[in-house]
């Protein structure tokens, strides 16, 4: 499976993140699906697989190759969730919240939105 592959998926993870009964409604195979695969990223974050630091220069890295700007490409990396790869932070900042079915996101996942939409309006507008 390729790191892009595996990336879109924990991205659509933590889009569906928390998928729980939602007015009566039973989660899909495929939000189960998303949630199982958030557990697991989450099992290697919290296993040390992948830190911080590494997740932090990839994300600065692919940053400084699509956009080019150093000062905007620093901004994002110190004040985005630390979780987020670029490919999902572009993939969360490139969207409505219509787009990301908010209303349906738990709690935590409506957070990561929240702070995506700010981090990118501080640092584009800094």
């Amino acid at each position: 499976m390729s790191v892009l592959h595996r990336t879109t998926i924990l991205f659509a993870t933590l889009v569906y993140w928390g998928a729980t009964t939602v007015e009566g409604r039973e989660p899909s195979l495929e939000e189960l699906e998303m949630q199982y695969r958030l557990d697991q990223a989450t099992r290697t974050f919290q296993n040390h697989d992948l830190s911080i630091e590494q997740i932090s220069t990839d994300f600065e890295y692919r940053c400084l190759r699509s956009i080019g700007d150093a000062a905007l490409c620093g901004c994002l990396v110190e004040r985005r969730p630390y979780i987020l790869r670029f490919e999902q932070y572009v993939g969360i900042s490139s969207r409505t919240k219509a787009e990301l079915d908010y209303d349906t996101l738990s709690d935590s996942g409506r957070k990561i939105v929240d702070t995506v939409f700010r981090v990118r309006d501080d640092c584009v507008n800094g």
